[in-house]
């Protein structure tokens, strides 16, 4: 293993890692970045076929692997008119309505290219359109400032040009979903390496999550794990009808249902009252919606727990996400699975827990 010497600062990771453009299915630059910063805390990486980052740790204990997907929503030019005005479809769940009058950078195979979203004025549209919602048969994006526009093909992709920035232990950023979770997982890997533990762990950066999330399943498969945590986001400080307020700064939600193993999410909450670390229960009643229903069902099966990192604004062009949420949340990630063995222990035991003495 490389030298560990290397200190990381939450803070600084997250606004560096959402600084880097990676939408779905073009990953490749942010995930160099992950892996540079990895390679000091894990013996090897390497890439799946789907081109998502795997890293690991060795061992001679219980295999786990911890899954955050490095991808984020974006656009697609569609279409180009003669006088530099683009047509974008969105890859992933963008709400056309957030996007207008941003400056966007079109991904060009020449470089990076200047474009404005733009839309018609208030005095231009008829009552009727003044009262739709935009859709993106309204939105255009004007690239005619660059001398160069007709180097734009069909098919580029297209992302928003926001900088992030941190104000008071709160980070406002876009991609934080879910980059937020790969700073969780680099974080819990730089204490992992100062934990002696028999776990085997891969840490999976994965591709694809927001257009279906074959990273994550073929990430899982070619680790050949027994258990695996998928981090990702949730809604904070939002009030969704019947179900708890995941509060923002108040620790990361343990996901709760049949899309989760009950043992090894009993034994995630053990840990988190082991070492104090705050956490909240989020209840799923069935298929999460994210990588977990991947994971889960890789070769024979995975035991897998979900845990998420509280975020408001999700899929805006700035999201917001607290910084201990994600320290937390790479706590509870190190120190269970440096307690794996243990679970391990009292499932060959046959009891379910282990008696004093033993």
């Amino acid at each position: 293993m490389a030298n560990k010497q290397v200190e990381l600062k939450t803070n600084e990771l997250l606004l560096r890692l959402t600084s880097i453009p990676g939408p779905s299915g073009y990953e490749d630059e942010v995930l160099k970045e992950i892996e540079q910063i990895m390679s000091p805390f894990v013996d090897e990486c390497f890439r799946t076929p789907m081109g998502s980052l795997v890293c690991v740790t060795k061992g001679e204990g219980p295999k786990i692997g911890f899954f955050a997907h490095a991808d984020q929503i974006a656009f697609v030019v569609t279409k180009i008119y003669e006088d530099g005005f683009l047509r974008l479809s969105g890859v992933g769940g963008w709400d056309p309505k957030t996007v207008i009058s941003q400056k966007v950078w079109v991904h060009t195979k020449n470089g990076k290219l200047r474009g404005v979203v733009g839309f018609m004025p208030p005095h231009l549209q008829t009552t009727e359109e003044s009262k739709k919602v935009p859709d993106y048969d309204h939105l255009f994006v004007d690239v005619t400032m660059n001398p160069n526009w007709k180097d734009i093909s069909i098919g580029d992709l297209v992302t928003l040009d926001v900088e992030g920035f941190e104000k008071n232990g709160t980070i406002f950023a876009p991609a934080l979903d879910n980059r937020a979770s790969c700073v969780a997982i680099i974080k819990a890997a730089e204490l992992l390496s100062k934990i002696k533990t028999d776990a085997e762990v891969y840490y999976v950066f994965s591709t694809q999550e927001e257009i279906g999330g074959p990273g994550a399943r073929s990430g899982a498969y070619i680790s050949e794990i027994e258990y695996g945590i998928v981090i990702d986001v949730t809604h904070g400080d939002e009030d969704i009808p019947g179900y708890p307020r995941i509060k923002m700064g108040e620790g990361p939600a343990i996901a709760v249902g049949p899309v989760t193993n009950r043992r090894f999410v009993e034994h995630i909450n053990k840990i988190s009252g082991k070492y104090n670390i705050k956490v909240q229960i989020e209840p799923i009643a069935g298929r999460s919606g994210t990588d977990t229903d991947e994971v889960q069902l890789t070769r024979i099966g995975v035991k897998t727990a979900l845990i998420s990192i509280p975020l408001k604004y999700m899929h805006n062009p700035y999201e917001k996400i607290i910084v201990k949420d994600v320290e937390d949340t790479a706590k509870l990630l190190a120190f269970s699975a440096a307690h794996l063995p243990e679970i391990e222990y009292e499932e060959l035991q046959g009891t379910g827990s282990v008696k004093e003495g033993e």
